[in-house]
């Protein structure tokens, strides 16, 4: 008899195992590092600069996480996630 529920509950066991460890690795946003690593891949595939010359900084605009910054004239947003952001034009001077 033991059985008999022994092993659907086994079965069903290992699979909410194996669901909540997917989905606790998914809800894990990147490291600052591997979001500089990507915009830094961004900016070589589009300029064909170097990857050395990334840096990325936090910043004081909600919703975003960093802003990396490349060469002299390359800069991208990102969020939490490290999807790119756009930021507002805020006008003159800001």
């Amino acid at each position: 008899m033991m059985r008999g529920i022994g092993l659907p509950l086994l079965g069903l066991v290992a699979f909410a195992a194996a669901f909540g460890l997917l989905a606790g690795m998914r809800a894990v946003p990147p490291s600052e590092t591997e979001i500089i690593l990507e915009a830094a891949a961004r900016y070589v595939a589009e300029t064909g600069g170097a990857a050395t010359e990334c840096a990325g900084r936090p910043a004081p605009v909600p919703g975003v996480r960093l802003v990396v910054t490349c060469g002299e004239a390359w800069a991208m947003a990102v969020d939490d996630w490290g999807r790119p952001v756009d930021l507002p034009d805020m006008g003159p001077g800001t």
